[in-house]
């Protein structure tokens, strides 16, 4: 298949297909929250279908590097996945490409969505109030009590959507969490994902190859409150690396 871009009728039957597709998706996790026993990987499996048909959808083949730094399920430590954030498709590209049980810690108006804000919540995933700062305090509290219930998350410590592919500053609150928790951190890296869909702009590029790095996991709690800034710095190292990114 060729590279392209979507023209008109092409984009608008990706948003409808991705509209059907997260409908649907929504429809089965709410269900399943009152009718299956075991839960947990039943979201796993309906997030992991519902990706795959996104990607799909605009032809993107996921490459993964570094798959064997995934810790087990059964490693017995709390882990915190820390993804580069430049497009609408981190999200179902982090799915795919590593095939584990993670919940998603996204912003609060996500959770206003009707249907879609009633799904996130029943799947487990945690709102986080930007504009509140006590409000936030309160949400990452809540993330560190899904941690320690065995939810592994998965953060954007830039907070929001870079629009050149380049690696923003972090954000200090999931450094707090990871150390609080005594977490793993996995740092992961999506490239070049900016040149299928970037920020805000909806254009789409179809038929992309889009590269995972997921780089060595860095462990929290050899960090103390005192030392986040050496954490993030230790975590931001690693994805610049893996960008070929130098820190401006």
């Amino acid at each position: 298949m060729s590279v392209n871009q979507a023209g008109k009728l092409r984009f608008y039957w990706i948003a409808f297909m991705t509209g059907v597709y997260t409908l649907w998706s929504c429809a089965r996790i709410i269900i399943g929250s009152y009718v299956v026993k075991n839960y947990r990987p039943y979201i796993d499996k309906v997030l992991i279908v519902w990706a795959r048909r996104l990607l799909g959808l605009i032809g993107v083949t996921t490459e993964v590097e570094g798959a064997k730094n995934i810790p087990d399920a059964s490693v017995k430590r709390r882990l915190i996945v820390m993804c580069n954030h430049s497009s609408l498709y981190d999200i179902p590209i982090s799915i795919d490409a590593l095939q584990t049980s993670f919940r998603f810690v996204a912003k609060k108006e996500l959770f206003n969505i009707p249907i879609f804000g009633s799904a996130i919540e029943h799947a487990e995933f945690i709102s986080i109030d930007r504009k509140n700062h006590d409000q936030a305090l309160k949400d990452l509290q809540r993330a560190k009590d899904k941690m320690l219930d065995g939810i592994r998350l998965w953060m954007a410590p830039e907070g929001t959507r870079s629009k050149d592919g380049r690696l923003s500053q972090f954000k200090r609150g999931g450094f707090h969490v990871a150390i609080d928790t005594q977490a793993l951190i996995l740092p992961i890296v999506v490239k070049d994902i900016h040149k299928v869909q970037a920020g805000d702009n909806l254009t789409l590029t179809l038929n992309q190859t889009v590269h995972v790095e997921i780089c060595e996991p860095v462990d929290a709690a050899e960090y103390s409150t005192e030392q986040r800034k050496d954490l993030i710095k230790a975590v931001r190292s690693k994805m610049l690396i893996a960008l070929g990114q130098n820190d401006d």
